[in-house]
């Protein structure tokens, strides 16, 4: 039986980015530049449409380091979250913006995460690369990932 491990050694783990911004997007290009498929899951449709022409929305990836993995048939941008099961890891890279307390806003992390339960699937990596402070991937984040009725750990990592 393969593992995500192995998929991931022989570069066949399909990777997911949730959140398509300044973080997302050049996680996204340097997975597909490395040969892995990417699946890029944005809230905005505008967005994602521009993504998929090859029009890139921040300056850290050009427009032609984006053409040329997509054109290579390894990053496709989508609104539709249904298609996470089809990622082997899942990286939540959504805005965590400052209150006016200096205290991280997680209310999109929250989403995410809820969304993911809906979806998980056993064998998924979910790796929460937003900003936000120690400890949040296991107090808020696997606690409704586990929600999905699978235990962090053992049915997913």
């Amino acid at each position: 039986m393969k593992t995500v491990a192995d998929a991931i050694e022989q570069k066949t783990a399909v990777i997911g980015i949730i959140g398509l911004g300044y973080v997302g997007l050049p996680l996204a290009c340097a997975f597909a530049d490395k040969g892995f498929k990417v699946v890029g899951f944005d809230i905005s449709a505008p967005k994602v449409e521009s993504l998929n022409q090859g029009i890139s929305s921040i300056v850290d990836v050009c427009d032609e380091d984006l053409s040329r993995v997509i054109n290579a048939g390894r990053f496709q941008a989508t609104i539709d979250q249904a298609r996470l099961p089809e990622c082997d890891a899942v990286f939540i890279c959504v805005p965590t913006p400052v209150s006016k307390n200096k205290e991280p806003d997680l209310s999109y992390v929250i989403t995410e995460s809820k969304v993911i339960a809906t979806y998980l699937r056993p064998g998924q990596i979910v790796i929460l690369e937003s900003t936000t402070y120690p400890g949040t991937t296991q107090e808020i984040v696997c606690p409704i990932l586990e929600q999905s009725n699978l235990k962090a750990g053992k049915d997913f990592f």
